[in-house]
């Protein structure tokens, strides 16, 4: 166990230390967006294109393990939207909010980095895989759902168009798409192209890590804790324990993947559910609360859910 600590403590420290900053007000908001671009727009891209293009495109195209992924998040997602409906009557939208919180983890900021450290970068393309199937399948839908209900008496064309835009033109799928081109071709890079990618995308750790952690002081909080507990169980239990008897007893997935995407499940709520939220002007409070919340209770969560997979 102490070896473990010794690999994601400094991962959740250094978020910490974002947070602190973010507290004593050391940055501006406009700061803080300029972190979160530099990481969206650049590191992290670069970092993904980097991984797939130097991977061979036979693992990459393991559709049966993205399917399984897939289908285990689909299962949670559901169960927690019709979860909110049953328990807090909640409407159409917050339904697929309180989906997305319960099924979608903070991959790109969090899961990459730390699952790589942890279990060295072959198990990097699971979680890059999972993460593909969390921006294809599950923004699209909860999309979708908002739309819906945001446009009930409107004409659903321009919404289609914008869910498919906001999908296939967001950095990460388009530098996964990239990197996935460069794999089938077999395209070398060139040295001071190697270079580059390789100093950049060593910047999308830590500048994510910190960013992240500033950007959570700044989100306001809910009053009421009842919704951010549910959202919170699911997250942090119920769907690694679904992936974990998915990936071990049902599906046929190589063990280090399975161990991969079972820690990807174990990991906090994605950030991106709060702006889904803020954006539609509906349930931002709460899920702000969670994510936070979920994020301080996986410093001890994720770090034991390793110690029993390793």
């Amino acid at each position: 166990m102490e070896n473990i600590l010794t690999v994601t403590i400094p991962f959740f420290a250094l978020m910490g230390c974002g947070y602190a900053a973010g507290r004593a007000k050391l940055f501006t908001a406009a700061g803080i967006d300029g972190m979160i671009f530099f990481v969206f727009y650049f590191a992290l891209p670069c970092l993904l294109f980097r991984y797939m293009a130097l991977s061979p495109l036979s693992e990459i195209a393991d559709f049966s393990f993205m399917g399984a992924y897939g289908a285990v998040s689909l299962g949670v997602f559901i169960l927690a939207a019709f979860g909110g409906r049953l328990i807090f009557g909640s409407p159409m939208g917050v339904m697929a909010l309180q989906g997305q919180a319960g099924a979608v983890s903070n991959v790109g900021f969090l899961g990459l980095p730390m699952i790589s450290a942890l279990l060295g970068p072959d198990a990097a393309l699971a979680v890059i895989l999972a993460l593909l199937v969390d921006l294809i399948i599950f923004m699209p839908l909860t999309l979708s759902i908002l739309e819906i209900d945001k446009n009930r008496d409107h004409a659903l064309g321009p919404a289609i168009l914008k869910i498919f835009r906001g999908t296939f033109l967001n950095p990460f799928v388009l530098s996964i798409g990239l990197g996935v081109l460069a794999s089938a071709v077999g395209f070398r890079m060139p040295t001071p192209i190697d270079s580059f990618t390789g100093l950049l995308g060593a910047a999308a750790s830590p500048c994510a890590l910190f960013a992240l952690g500033a950007s959570l002081a700044c989100r306001p909080r809910a009053k009421d804790f009842k919704e951010a507990s549910y959202l919170i169980s699911f997250k942090l239990f119920i769907h690694p324990l679904a992936m974990w008897f998915a990936m071990t007893q049902i599906f046929d997935v190589k063990p280090m993947w399975a161990t991969a995407v079972i820690l990807v499940a174990g990991l906090p709520i994605a950030g991106n559910v709060f702006i889904l939220a803020q954006t539609y002007g509906t349930y931002s409070e709460r899920t702000s609360t969670a994510i936070l919340v979920s994020t301080a209770i996986a410093v001890v969560t994720f770090s034991v859910l390793v110690g029993i997979l390793t």
